[in-house]
């Protein structure tokens, strides 16, 4: 063949495009991996460049385009050395090196992230060397001097600039190739649900797709092997189909999830564009959509297939440019005008040789390289180890660290030993370098906080257990748990539970066998009922000995736990031993009897006692701190703005009266910004006296929290006390901008007189009734269904024993979380803005109940749905004592003798 100057200059430029495909594998291939591995990715894209040009000139070319021996191999050209006179030679020997390099480069992506760069390199000289040049002779030997002299040319397959000589061949390779290699670790994870992992930049992926599109202008227009007529229509053809891929996903897609993936949108463009490349010369633009469509669909088909046989392919290379190549091959025969085909063969024939072309690459260039590879797999793994994997390619296969690796490697060290004095170098002027500068904060805090708990776990007298769930194994223990059980700490570890805590205290010394499910269930029931619990302790030389221990449950990320805070109550029992003893004799029987009683309630209600106890005797003394300089502050505050607004009032008259200044007042008045004074001023004052008015009410709610109890006994109607401050609250009950008039519901049941502290519960009340309301209002607030109606029911009864009364407040509102639940009884703890309530609310509420009244109080909410309070309260209680009473009673007294 002839080629003029401009066929050169063009087969050039086609080259040089299809060089540039490249940098576009490069791109799209480094932003679908994770960034660990990227660096990694970009070395196997650029030396299988240079292996693959190296071996295609050392023999692929000559295995290619030599003189053909029967149509099966190239017999010469070995080691070309292109003299002056063999210009279209040189010229187009470049043009498949490009060719050859795009096939290599296919295998690239699918195998991304758990390859090893050698055995890449070993798949890089395979393809190049035997693989692609020997299938390349069968189809295009020839194609230099417009011949088909290779055995599937000379049939009549038809595949113009590659869709099968180039695509598919190395699809089948990654086919063979991630086969042998397997799949990434947790790719197909049952716990992850098949997750695709995430690539590490997807913008640079998509210029990494528009470079590719650019370079097959010259992969598909170049393949003409001269600039004619036939070039502009090809490359028209191309990017049609291009379009057609990149659109398909987004029409199947938009109907049914509403969203697209940005890898189909992708993937669609280049199975569209690898479908185009075998047809490119014979079909018109709308067959050329229909071909891109169809690829892009076939693609999407084949990315489903290979995720059901949990075959891991990075970028999805084998769906793009396998299942589309075979597409665009036999697209060759079903829509290419044969008169431009020019094999001479009918439609059915042309397809029956396009698919002996499909079949012929598939067993050839799947089955040499599975083969081979399977082969060296087996002396010489091709997979980097676990911890490779894990840690990255990038550093594992190159030593090529990063800051963000620096972070990522100190964050797993302190998952992994808990060793928090590691620190992240950091960068100050990069991204993550200011990431890993907020994350070393972030550790000396934590590391600050470990060691003072420590410290506190350290110093505690009671014996700190964590225990797992399933194997009762002891996982920790503070130093404590020696004097306790005379084992250390560290000897403790690993051993179960078991071996400390032998059951209920029944007997003194240490049963034979104790099965591990009697120990189970008693932890499940004490951290159930989070109430001390009384068991059976062990310690060698000692023997059986009485334990209290109190059980809560532990979430950690790897597993839950039982943390266990034991203590010795041996002398405590032996008190209470002591006090039955003295009763059985009959020494001070109705001492004993009230201590023991008294000793069964504090046990009972220990926790919450004792922190009301000191807390009431704290509020006490913190009100009396504070009330008397802030009545000193709030008295004095009406005198200072009597003065303030007296001083200023002067200060304007003597603006008016003397408007001339010396220098040195006027210096003053500028300095001072008089106007703004005395603007400001004013707004000053009036929030002293605000802030002044808050820490008064304040001060009022703790005295009052500190004398509860104070008053006195009286016989009530309850429902009176209900409908009393249901009148209060009136106001509340109306209807608001937010919502309509909360409907009441009163189910009162028919009660007897009670025997109360009948202004204490007025208060229970009141904080009960206020704390459904604002839950209403919550609701309100957050736009509720328009068919939600605010709702109160206020319930009494009798209880079934005759002796209480029930009192149910029930609210539909949003309902208290379950942690909110746990923490609502202590003092101080609100979920009110701060200047809406003191918190001590709920607190003051349990302790009119339990501790005034002898009741007791439950709550039972559902969030989203509302709450229930629930009231009882015993009949009658008894008069507190007289002391003057008692002391009458006594031989001598005052009273005894005055009368």
């Amino acid at each position: 063949m002839d080629h003029t100057l401009i066929d050169l200059l063009w087969v050039l430029f086609s080259a040089s495009l299809v060089f540039l495909m490249q940098a576009g594998f490069l791109g799209l291939e480094a932003g679908l991996t994770r960034s660990k591995n990227n660096i990694n990715v970009v070395v196997k894209n650029i030396a299988d460049l240079g292996v693959s040009v190296l071996c295609f000139w050392l023999f692929g070319f000559a295995l290619m385009f030599g003189v053909s021996q029967a149509g099966w191999l190239g017999i010469d050209s070995f080691m070309p050395d292109f003299g002056d006179n063999e210009v279209w030679w040189v010229v187009f020997f470049l043009f498949q090196a490009m060719f050859c390099s795009t096939a290599v480069t296919i295998v690239s992506g699918a195998v991304a992230e758990r390859m090893r760069f050698n055995s890449y390199v070993a798949v890089s000289i395979l393809v190049s060397g035997i693989i692609y040049p020997v299938y390349g002779h069968w189809a295009w030997n020839g194609l230099d001097r417009g011949e088909a002299l290779g055995w599937l040319g000379y049939s009549g397959f038809v595949d113009f600039a590659g869709s099968t000589v180039v695509h598919s061949v190395g699809g089948w390779v990654a086919l063979a190739t991630v086969i042998v290699v397997g799949p990434r670790i947790g790719r197909f994870s049952a716990k992850r649900r098949n997750q695709q992992f995430s690539g590490y930049d997807q913008p640079l992926a998509l210029l990494g797709v528009l470079l590719l599109w650019m370079g097959w202008f010259g992969f598909n227009g170049g393949s003409v092997l001269a600039f004619n007529n036939q070039v502009p229509g090809i490359i028209v053809n191309t990017v049609l189909a291009g379009a057609a891929g990149l659109v398909t996903p987004i029409v199947l897609y938009m109907p049914q999830h509403k969203q697209v993936p940005v890898s189909a949108v992708m993937n669609g463009s280049l199975a569209g564009l690898v479908a185009i490349t075998a047809n490119c010369h014979v079909v018109t633009a709308p067959v050329a959509i229909v071909i891109g469509a169809v690829g892009s669909a076939v693609m999407m088909l084949a990315e489903r297939w290979l995720a059901k046989l949990r075959i891991d392919d990075v970028v999805g290379a084998i769906p793009v440019h396998l299942a589309a190549g075979i597409w665009g091959t036999l697209a060759v025969a079903l829509f290419g005008n044969l008169e431009l085909i020019g094999t001479g063969l009918s439609r059915a024939a042309q397809m029956r040789v396009q698919l002996l072309g499909v079949a012929t690459a598939g067993l050839w260039a799947f089955g040499v390289a599975y083969l081979v590879l399977m082969g060296i797999n087996r002396f010489w793994p091709m997979r980097v180890t676990r911890k490779q994997e894990h840690i990255g390619l990038n550093i594992s296969e190159h030593g090529a660290s990063s800051d963000l690796v620096d972070l990522f490697t100190t964050m797993r060290r302190h998952a992994h030993t808990s060793n928090l004095s590691l620190r992240v170098p950091a960068e100050p002027f990069t991204p993550v370098g200011q990431i890993a500068m907020r994350y070393n904060r972030v550790i000396n805090a934590l590391e600050d906080a470990t060691a003072h708990n420590q410290a506190i776990v350290s110093s505690a007298a009671e014996a700190i257990i964590t225990v797992t769930q399933d194997a009762l194994t002891i996982r920790t223990a503070n130093p404590a748990v020696k004097n306790l059980f005379g084992v250390s700490e560290a000897a403790i570890a690993g051993r179960s539970i078991t071996d400390l805590i032998i059951g209920l205290p029944s007997g003194t010394s240490r049963p034979a066998a104790i099965p591990g499910q009697d120990i189970r269930n008693l932890l499940v029931r004490a951290s159930l009922e989070r109430q001390p619990q009384e068991m059976q302790g062990y310690r060698q030389g000692r023997g059986a000995f009485p334990i209290e221990a109190t059980v809560t449950e532990t979430q950690t990320p790897q597993e839950m736990l039982y943390t266990l805070v034991v203590r010795d109550i041996s002398l405590r029992k032996q008190a209470e031993a002591a006090i039955l003893e003295a009763e059985v004799k009959g020494r001070k029987s109705r001492e004993l009897e009230k201590a023991l009683r008294e000793l069964q309630d504090a046990q009972a209600k220990l926790v919450h006692s004792e922190k009301m106890s000191s807390l009431g005797q704290l509020v006490a003394g913190v009100a009396h701190e504070i009330n008397n300089p802030v009545n000193f502050i709030h008295g004095n505050l009406t005198y200072a703005e009597q003065y303030v607004h007296d001083l200023l009032q002067v200060i304007e008259a003597y603006q008016s009266e003397y408007p001339e200044h010396s220098q040195n007042i006027e210096r003053l008045l500028n300095d001072l910004d008089f106007d703004y004074l005395q603007e400001d001023l004013q707004k000053l004052m009036q929030s002293m006296r605000g802030g002044t008015e808050r820490i008064t009410e304040i001060v009022k709610s703790l005295k009052d929290f500190s004398r509860l109890g104070g008053a006195e006994l009286k016989t009530v109607d309850i429902h009176e006390g209900i409908e009393s401050t249901l009148t209060i609250l009136g106001s509340r009950i109306k209807e608001t901008v937010h919502r309509s008039e909360v409907r009441l519901v009163k189910n009162y049941g028919n009660l007897p007189l009670v025997k109360c502290y009948a202004s204490r519960l007025n208060q229970v009340f009141m904080n009960l009734i206020v704390n459904a309301i604002d839950a209403i209002d919550e609701k309100a607030d957050s736009r509720a269904s328009i068919l939600w109606v605010p709702q109160l029911t206020l319930a009494t009864e009798l209880g079934r024993d005759g002796e209480t009364v029930l009192v149910r407040i029930s609210d539909n509102g949003v309902g208290i979380p379950e942690e909110v639940q746990r923490r609502m009884l202590d003092p101080f703890f609100t979920t009110k803005p701060v200047g809406k309530g003191t918190g001590l609310g709920m607190s003051i509420t349990y302790q009119i109940i339990t501790e005034h009244h002898g009741g007791e109080l439950k709550c039972i909410s559902t969030p989203g749905r509302g709450t229930q309070f629930l009231i009882r309260i015993p009949l009658s209680q008894q008069e507190p004592p007289d002391p003057l009473a008692e002391q009458s009673t006594e031989p001598g007294s005052k009273i005894e003798k005055e009368g």
